[in-house]
This record gives structure tokens, sequence and C-alpha cells, in this order.
């Protein structure tokens, strides 16, 4: 594993969402508090696998593919890097091969990590006002074919950008990164606290044996 510290005075920006019970419909997180057997306080938690900040693994996508306790805990951190994305509309919405070469294509390195940042406060402003989220900025199949390609471990992106434009080239984007054991991560937030790129990224799933996802606590790790 690279070195990544300088010795200087670092400091942590939260890139997790803050989940509040009893969530929603299609996110449940409902908490119910009882005791143990020694009168302790404990929560029973209701949820599935993808609330809040998540990562997914090839067994997301693959019957008998690798779930997250499979993978070594170098690979999920890292350098990582944005791809920003501006000037979104309805016609020309997808990251394509030619703007991850030209934001990416002279720095990335094997076992970098990329995240996609949508960069368009207006787009973002429209899409709350009219609750269309088809108009959110999206990878596109060919971006994860770049992304194989390039060696990159690990994709994330937050709640104002898409894996895909439609279910067809999301299902697309999954199996071309998760054939190769590149994992993903979703519901990242606070991204634009990070001025500065390449940065430091954690998250750290549960270890548990067999769940295609698991809930993380995404942390970056800048120079002040």
């Amino acid at each position: 594993m690279k070195n990544l510290f300088t010795g200087k005075d670092l400091k942590l920006v939260d890139l997790s969402q803050k989940i509040v019970p009893p969530g929603t419909p299609t996110r449940p997180f409902r908490v119910e508090r009882s005791f143990l057997h020694d009168r302790t306080w404990k929560h029973e938690i209701f949820t599935h696998s993808h609330v809040g900040t998540h990562i997914e693994s090839p067994a997301h996508f693959f019957e008998g593919g690798k779930d997250l306790e499979q993978f070594s805990l170098e690979t999920f951190c890292g350098r990582a890097w944005f791809c920003d994305f501006f000037d979104v509309s309805e016609t020309h919405d997808e990251v394509t091969n030619d703007l991850l070469e030209s934001q990416l294509g002279q720095r990335i390195e094997k076992g970098d990590i990329v995240i996609g940042r949508n960069c368009d406060k207006e787009n973002m402003k429209k899409v709350k006002q009219t609750g269309k989220r088809e108009l959110l900025p999206s990878f596109s199949p060919e971006a994860g074919v770049w992304f194989r390609d390039h060696g990159v471990k690990m994709v994330g992106i937050d709640t104002y950008f898409h894996l895909g434009k439609t279910i067809e080239k999301t299902r697309d984007f999954h199996q071309i990164l998760m054939a190769q054991d590149i994992l993903i991560i979703e519901g990242l937030d606070n991204l634009d606290q990070i001025t500065v790129t390449p940065f430091v990224f954690f998250a750290f799933p549960y270890r548990v044996e067999g769940i295609d996802s698991s809930f993380t606590r995404a942390v970056a790790i800048l120079e002040r």
C-alpha cells in the first residue's frame, strides 16, 4: 500500500449521510429500544443493506459474486479523485471517455478511487424544484470501461449523481465494474467541502460474511 500521509497536520471530513429513523418507505431504518439480559439498553434495527452511505460488492450483482468480507482492507481506502461534472442539460448529461481523459487521464493510477461530483448548482436546484432526478448527470457504460481499463478499484457517487441514465445502462455499468471486482460506493455527502484533489479516502464496511453491501462511515483526510 502506498504511503498516504505526509506527517503534516490533517483534518477529517465526514462524507457520510446522516440517517434519521424511521427512514423512508424504500430506505427504511426503524429502531426499537429494549433491554439486554443485564438490563442495559440495546437497539434492534430494521433496515436493508442499501440505506445511507453504503458500499456494494460483486455479490450485489452476481450470484456467487465476492462479498465485502472477501476484500482486503486496502480495497476500502486510498487516493481519491473527483470526476467533476459541469453544465448539465437534458441532452448531454453522461460522463464520457473524453471527459474522463481530460480530467484524469494523465493523473490516474492503478488502485485509485474516483468519485462523481455534480458541480452544477442550477441543475441541483432544478431537480429539487421539479423532482425530476433523471436530469442529474450519470456515468455511462463507456465510463465503466474506462475505469476498468485504468485499474480503478472503487467508484463513488453522491445523491446528485447517477450510475446510469436508465435502468439498463445502470445494470451495464454495474456489470462492467463488478465483473472486475471494482467496488461501488453510493450515498456520499458533503463533497463540496473538499477543495483539493487528490485526497485520502476511507470507507470501511461491516465485516459480515455473505451480504451484498454494507453501511459505511466514509471519510476524507485532508491537509489543513
